[in-house]
């Protein structure tokens, strides 16, 4: 059989891909063109089938390896759907699948966003000094010390730079990539080791397509060095003489994510298994530190910090998808998803079922498709977990451009509300976990400390200024996409709001209850431990035998912490049993806990929420962008409120002795977080010019404002005093999302305006342009700092200016505030400085 006939037939056996299988043909052309310049037609052709027919055994070897680990995850995932049991003990298939892709506890294992989330968490302590060093600062959001970066890049390449500081950073970070390479492998990937790997390459398809592909190509052979450059199907250098045939083919590759290279097939096409991806990070080897700088400068992130935890960020994902769910994870979420429908089937027709009778899955069994909706759940989550696929590029990013430029215009007193509602979630979720609840009260001025914010990162908590390529959420905002200018925009005014640092104090310091908690029980046995603790912890798989490690593992500073049970493996070798529990196994889970838990205690917004509105519907699509127009501002309270349904759901399970029950957790709950509304509600007029507002249980309007605003559903609460948001728009602007009246108003404001004067309406431009400035002047407009400011000493001269009928409108605006609220301005619309001092109305 000629080798060309093998390759046919591994094709039909399913061993190789058609574009695998071309590739391999290709280099055996090359091979057999190469031997034949010294040894005969016969001698050369059976040199290069006996080279490729080798790398083809070993791939084999290779396959039979992921098989076994695909059973194996398959097994597993089989007795955790069967075993799982809600809160009343009854199986729900259905929620057990969707606690394997991401849950907040109660579950009794891993989950893939939640083993990521581990996974990062001790990967950037590890890289605590790393991280620190190259931290954002907290005005301009540049780097710090960016002159040691280049020297990073030599040393992370072989190149003694001769920076003592850079050389040790290089060091620890060559450690990490390493790790997270063999855990790759391990968990049924094939990178091979690179001695002279030092940083990943990007590769930016929008940037070599502008270039174009000659230009690019030319660029790439002065940058890389292809005698050291090792294909990935052959083993084999590419050499000078395939540099152009690898290159056009990754020119293809690259600017059309392989499509150009596809055979069509009568099946779906992906990416293939995850366990044979991310070769393309090592192909190419640069000829030196400066030429890797330049090509990513050029061709990639740019950003060398950046590129370096994106790739962490990135791996960790990997890494949990497959552990989780095995070697080829989209295939066996299709094993789940067909799992789930035959029992949601079977329940509908009365046969037994793992479906709950009454459960979500169950619910949705109407008709002849019995499990549709679970099937759309699931394959949402999963999509939202791995990336949602992008149906136009361009489209994708200018949407999130204008969400961001919103983000930076509307959330000014985000900040405020967190500050007043913060420390009543907090302690309703220690509550709920078993934690101590006053304990910490006070630990928020700590964390003013650059020590103490170090320390805690340092031990187990995750960084999210590093998390890039995670899609990572802004508090209330959803998440922060789009051109780099706009992402910085939103990162700068989340900063200037006072958000950001708000949101990581809190969950700097929910982490260190945590580890302090546990480090208090370390006396304790694990089932004398209090009730609602333990069965937090038995949410995550923490078990007994976990425990001895753990609270064996108390730090220098009294805590228990995943970076103190990782360097405990040594110190606890010999006690009996502990050697068989890989450590790392047991920082992760508790890295998990820590992770979910503080999305608990500080609300930001889960993938489980976003999933619900947005499904699997791509990005730069019209419904996949409709439905994230309409989750802006949004997500946090829907996250929110499902996560505390679950809580309450949870509560009869959690405490047998019944006096922690659901209604009480509920008015404990929404009593703190109607007074934390109300505080904001009164800052906030304060810095709008307006007297306090009565209080007083007549006012029931205010008060039912205070309960949403509160709950993280501010816009909605509006609509308990108004028939307008307080934005200007209607409820209809407020389902839709604040993106597109921003998109209609400036098309009213333009177009609109022109239509309506041709028409012969009466058209006030100058004051419907001041009134668009006063809502969407990014920074400016909604900063508790300037809104109150901006608005008198800019926008108010501007309409004296540009509007005949300013005074009228100014004293309307008076009226309506009077006649919705009962109050009035202590600084009146119009006027340059205060007639008098701000008025407290009486308390109730």
């Amino acid at each position: 059989m000629s080798f060309r006939d093998c390759l046919i037939s591994a094709v039909e056996q399913g061993a190789l891909s058609r574009e695998e299988a071309q590739a391999l043909n290709d280099d055996f052309d090359a091979r057999f063109a190469e031997a034949r310049m010294s040894l005969g037609d016969d001698e050369a052709a059976r040199v290069a089938r006996e080279q490729l027919s080798r790398d083809l055994r070993m791939q084999a070897i290779e396959q039979r390896r992921r098989v076994a680990l695909m059973e194996g995850a398959r097994q597993r995932l089989k007795s955790e759907l069967i075993g799982y049991r809600d809160e009343q003990g009854r199986p729900d298939v259905y929620e057990a699948a969707m606690g394997v892709l991401s849950h907040y506890g109660y579950r009794g294992y891993s989950s893939v966003r939640g083993r990521s989330e581990a996974i990062i968490m001790l990967a950037q302590g590890r890289l605590n000094e790393a991280m620190w060093h190259w931290r954002r600062g907290l005005v301009s959001g540049r780097r710090h010390n960016l002159a040691d970066i280049e020297d990073l890049v030599k040393d992370l390449h072989g190149e003694p730079s001769g920076n003592e500081t850079a050389a040790g950073l290089a060091q620890s970070i060559t450690e990490v990539f390493e790790d997270l390479r063999q855990r790759f492998n391990a968990a049924g990937g094939a990178i091979a080791k690179r001695k002279d790997f030092g940083l990943p390459h990007t590769h930016d398809g929008l940037k070599i397509r502008k270039a174009g592909r000659d230009a690019w190509i030319a660029r790439a052979k002065e940058v890389f060095d292809f005698d050291r450059s090792v294909n990935p199907l052959t083993g084999e250098p590419i050499g000078a003489a395939g540099a152009d045939r690898f290159l056009n083919r990754m020119y293809d590759q690259v600017t059309t994510e392989n499509w150009a290279h596809m055979e069509p097939s009568m099946r779906t096409r992906g990416k293939g298994a995850l366990a044979s991806q991310r070769q393309d990070e090592r192909i190419l080897t640069p000829k030196s530190p400066a030429h890797w700088h330049a090509y990513n400068a050029e061709f990639g992130t740019g950003d060398v910090i950046e590129t370096i935890f994106n790739h962490i960020n990135s791996m960790a994902k990997d890494i949990a998808a497959m552990e989780i769910l095995g070697p080829n994870p989209d295939a066996m979420l299709e094993w789940m998803i067909q799992n789930v429908r035959r029992e949601v089937a079977r329940g509908a027709t009365g046969s037994p079922s793992l479906a709950r009778e009454t459960g979500s899955a169950a619910r949705w069994a109407t008709g002849t498709q019995p499990g549709g909706h679970a099937e759309w759940r699931m394959r949402g989550l999963y999509s939202h977990l791995r990336g949602r696929p992008v149906a136009a590029a361009g489209v994708a990013t200018l949407t999130a451009d204008i969400k961001n430029v919103v983000n930076s215009s509307l959330l000014g007193g985000a900040g405020i509300t967190a500050a007043a509602t913060d420390p009543f979630v907090e302690a309703m979720a220690k509550k709920l976990a078993g934690l101590p609840v006053m304990r910490d009260v006070g630990r928020m001025l700590e964390m003013i400390s650059a020590k103490s914010r170090r320390e805690i990162m340092r031990d187990g908590a995750i960084w999210d200024e590093y998390l890039q390529v995670m899609e990572g959420e802004a508090r209330f905002s959803g998440l922060v996409l789009g051109s780099n200018w706009s992402q910085y925009l939103v990162d700068r005014s989340m900063m200037a709001f006072g958000l950001k640092p708000i949101t990581t104090g809190r969950r700097l310091v929910h982490a260190r209850a945590w580890h302090a908690a546990l480090a208090d029980m370390a006396e304790t046995d694990f089932g004398a431990l209090p009730e609602r603790l333990r069965v937090s912890m038995e949410g995550f798989g923490i078990t007994a035998d976990d425990w001895e490690i753990m609270r064996g593992s108390i730090d220098d500073g009294g805590f228990i912490t995943p970076s103190s049970i990782m360097a405990s493996e040594g110190r606890l070798a010999d006690l009996a049993g502990q050697d068989r529990i890989p450590h790392r196994q047991v920082a992760e889970k508790f890295a998990e806990l820590i992770a979910s838990w503080t999305e608990r205690a500080v609300p930001s917004g889960t993938p489980n929420a976003r999933s619900w509105i947005t499904g699997g519907a791509p990005r730069g699509s019209f419904l996949g962008e409709l439905a994230d127009f309409g989750m802006q501002f949004k997500s946090f309270g829907l996250s929110l409120t499902t996560l505390q349904i679950e809580a309450m759901t949870r509560l009869g399970a959690l405490d047998s002795s019944g006096r922690f029950t659901a209604p009480a957790y509920f008015a404990q709950l929404s009593i703190g977080l109607t007074i934390g509304g109300a505080i904001a509600t009164q800052i906030m007029n304060l810095l709008d010019g307006k007297d306090l507002e009565d209080m007083g249980p007549e006012n029931r309007q205010f008060w039912v404002r205070s309960v949403f605003k509160g709950g993280g559903f501010g816009l909605l609460g509006d609509f308990a005093s108004a028939s307008s948001n307080r934005f200007g728009g209607g409820i209809i602007d407020t389902l839709q999302g604040p993106a597109l009246s921003l998109i209609g108003d400036t098309v009213d404001l333009t177009v609109g305006r022109n239509i309506a004067a041709a028409r012969g309406e009466t058209v006030n431009r100058g004051r419907e342009a001041v009134n668009f400035a006063g809502r969407y002047t990014p920074v400016l407009s909604s900063w508790w700092a300037t809104r109150g400011a901006y608005r008198r000493l800019v926008l108010d001269q501007l309409q004296w200016m540009v509007d005949p009928a300013a005074a009228k409108s100014f004293k309307a605006r008076q009226q309506n505030l009077e006649r919705r609220t009962g109050q009035e301005y202590w600084w009146e619309p119009g006027k340059a400085t205060p007639s008098r001092g701000p008025e407290v109305a009486p308390l109730p």
